[in-house]
């Protein structure tokens, strides 16, 4: 876990890792969230569903966007952060079991007064494609 206190981190800083998606974490976050929408676990209907475009069942968008908690609460800023908000998400190519995902954080902007950090979030997939990306507001605590 990394510990950036506000007055080290620069804007253009970024932090980069990888997280692959297994059925595990599906059933898991399945069990928490209660999403029982057989789109997230039921290949043929999700190839029925979409015409063919899927080739097995769609793993959850929000298990793709918790990585975005990942993303400020151990890489940038890391221990010291607090999510403000959440001025954009998009889910833009779905995330399927196997996927192995890449996920960069940058610090785009800078709010002193209130050691705020605006950072941009880039998932990508291991085909390079972008699944979702977000921009949010970070406090960081230190």
């Amino acid at each position: 876990m990394n510990e950036y206190k506000y007055a080290d981190i620069q804007i253009g800083q970024t932090e980069t890792f990888t997280k692959e998606i297994t059925l595990d974490m599906e059933n898991k976050f399945r069990e928490i969230s209660e999403d029982i929408n057989p789109l997230h676990y039921d290949d043929n209907f999700a190839i029925e569903i979409s015409e063919g475009k899927f080739k097995k069942h769609v793993s959850f968008g929000m298990l793709t966007a918790s990585l975005y908690s990942t993303a400020t609460g151990v890489y940038l800023p890391g221990k010291y952060c607090l999510i403000h908000s959440f001025d954009e998400i998009s889910f833009l190519s779905p995330v399927f079991v196997g996927d192995i995902l890449t996920i960069e954080v940058k610090v785009t902007g800078k709010n002193d007064s209130l050691n705020l950090l605006h950072l941009k979030i880039i998932i990508k997939n291991q085909n390079n494609k972008t699944v979702s990306k977000a921009k949010i507001k970070i406090i960081v605590l230190k």
